[in-house]
């Protein structure tokens, strides 16, 4: 964000695009090759799209002043979590 000069909503709604991307870009690989739970990923794909939207409307809604929190906390319990996989469960 620092690099660019983007606000974080901007930031975020680019990365949402990105995200988008990459995630048909795999659907379409993974259907080419027949590895689809078409069933599973259905429904994590509607579920997907209920967050989108109650997160998109958040943000808009309250702004930077809710997002940048909840973003940092997010990103801070990912962190601790794939911190303690990495070193204590894998021993």
């Amino acid at each position: 964000m620092a690099l660019y000069r983007l606000n974080i909503l901007l930031a975020s709604g680019l990365a949402k695009a990105m995200n988008f991307t990459s995630n048909f870009t795999s659907l379409v690989t993974f259907a080419i090759l027949g590895h689809i739970d078409w069933v599973l990923g259905l429904t994590m794909g509607v579920c997907l799209m209920i967050g989108a939207f109650v997160g998109a409307h958040s943000a808009i809604r309250f702004g930077a002043k809710f997002i940048r929190p909840v973003f940092v906390t997010v990103v801070s319990v990912l962190a601790v979590k794939l911190a303690y996989e990495a070193w204590f469960v894998s021993l």
